[in-house]
């Protein structure tokens, strides 16, 4: 069963097409990398699925229903979750009130959210649970605004985890992590509930193919090759649409220790 497809999506801004008749089925439980050079509709892509972006032809369903007129709180309600590059936290409360209050609105307590902090017993334990899956339970008192980049992703997921989503978006993640942050994200979203489904943009290719099951590539707009790791890795059309005529292994280079992902120090 496909919990995500697109039939035909495309996005144009005037005579610039940024999104060209994409079809992509996503399967449930899967680990799905969307990825492609610079520029070649990515994040235009993600932001049509999330509810962001309204598409200019095309359709995307969740499951069987048609969700693409619907908005960004209409998809969060059927079950499409997101994390940003920028983080969307509140930072001046502590990291388990940041995941209650995503846990009341998802039971539909949260009409008094800041008085319904804790008088919920069910909440805050549900809250917790969601923290000790996401490694953060020590973390439950301190202050948003006092973690760590990886420690924000990853309540930025327990974040979005507390909607009950099918299908998660993640994008960009691992940006801006060091190498060990970004393992520890890796093992994270491998132990997430195997009928999840996540579709992750990433230009980390050590992320990509240790963790994917399948990848589409985009390329100027249009899907350019999908497949398995394997095969999306070892295809000369992927190579030469990232790199041109260069070694493909330099892809897939690791960073030096103690460079981030993003290739900064």
């Amino acid at each position: 069963m496909n919990v995500l497809t697109l039939e035909g999506l495309g996005k144009s801004y005037g005579s610039l097409v940024a999104v060209d008749a994409v079809d992509l089925a996503v399967a449930e439980g899967a680990r799905h990398a969307l990825i492609g050079p610079n520029g070649a509709g990515k994040t235009t892509l993600f932001d049509m699925v999330g509810g962001r972006t309204r598409p200019t032809r095309g359709r995307i369903l969740l499951g069987d229903a048609d969700i693409t007129r619907r908005t960004e709180h209409e998809r969060a309600r059927l079950g499409v979750a997101k994390t940003f590059q920028h983080s969307n936290l509140f930072d001046g409360l502590s990291v388990l009130d940041n995941v209650v209050m995503a846990v009341q609105r998802d039971a539909g307590v949260a009409r008094s959210p800041w008085r319904s902090v804790g008088a919920h017993r069910e909440v805050r334990e549900r809250a917790g649970e969601l923290l000790s899956r996401l490694g953060l339970p020590d973390r439950a008192g301190a202050s948003a605004g006092a973690l760590s980049h990886g420690e924000r992703r990853q309540l930025e997921v327990a974040v979005a985890l507390a909607t009950r989503p099918r299908l998660l978006l993640l994008d960009e993640p691992v940006a801006g992590m060091s190498p060990a942050e970004s393992s520890a994200f890796v093992e994270l979203v491998r132990g997430l509930p195997p009928e999840l489904t996540v579709l992750i943009i990433e230009h980390d290719m050590d992320v990509v193919f240790t963790l994917a099951t399948r990848v589409s590539v985009l390329h100027a707009g249009r899907l350019l090759e999908e497949g398995t790791p394997a095969e999306v890795r070892d295809s000369a059309t992927v190579q030469e649409a990232y790199l041109g005529t260069q070694d493909a292994d330099d892809i897939f280079l690791t960073p030096e220790p103690g460079a981030t992902r993003d290739g900064a120090r």
